[in-house]
Formats: C-alpha cells, structure tokens, sequence
C-alpha cells in the first residue's frame, strides 16, 4: 500500500552527485519557460527529486534558495501522481525575474510533460514482454 501522507522526506531526495550524474546521463529530458528536468525510470515504486538552482540564476543564496522552496513544495503536493523515476528540476536564470504565478505556470507545464513522459515510458516497458515470444 502506498503511503498517502504529504510529506518530503529524505528517502525521496537525490543526494550524490553519482545519483544526480546518473539522471543526467539518461538523456531524457524536458523543459518549460522557466525550469528544466531530466528523468531516468527505474523500478523503485516511488518517485525521488532532486533539485537545482545555480549561482547563474542569482549569487544570492537567499533567491537561490526561495525559489527551490517552491520546487520542492510544487513537488510535495503532486508526488503521488509520479511513480518509477528520478527526476532532476534545474531552475532557468529566467525563474529569478519571475513571478511566484508564471513560476507556478511554468512548473504545472512541466509537470504535464513529465506526466505525459511518464505514460509514454509505460507504454514502452508494456511493449517489452510481449515483443519477447518463445
């Protein structure tokens, strides 16, 4: 049974560069106006988010800091939609200029392209068994 609860916790978050690497490698990736994402498909049954603000956006740790605040709580309240993959949200230096609204737009166009990704991604591993005939 899934657990329903709301939370973000630390089992949920990519924490290695190794873990972050491996993401990045896949090559699998989409984006919006203001953010970017990469995403590898594992088999885990959750979903696990890393997230990315470089000093390109703003020297300032405290806008850095702000707008993966909202990253995160963009995430915590859809992740149960997500399942069997990594993630990795980079901010654009465009997010910093922008609105808490066109941030919000933006993240929910790129959370339909991760959603539409992961239909796609189900699509191919329901492909796989039954091309494997005897």
């Amino acid at each position: 049974m899934q657990d329903t609860r709301l939370n973000f916790s630390a089992a949920q978050r990519l924490k290695t560069p190794k873990q972050f690497q491996a993401v990045y490698q896949s090559k699998q990736w989409g984006g919006s106006a203001h953010f970017t994402y990469n995403v590898l498909a594992t088999d885990i049954e959750t979903a696990v988010l890393g997230v990315t603000v470089s000093k390109k956006v703003s020297k300032a740790a405290v806008h850095r800091n702000r707008i993966k605040r909202q990253m995160k709580e963009f995430y915590r309240l859809r992740q149960h939609q997500l399942t069997g993959a990594h993630v990795v949200i980079t901010a654009k230096p465009s997010s910093l200029k922008a609105t808490d609204e066109q941030r919000q737009a933006s993240l929910t166009e790129l959370w339909d392209k991760l959603m539409r990704w992961q239909r796609w991604q189900r699509k191919q591993q329901a492909k796989q068994p039954s091309s494997k005939s005897p």
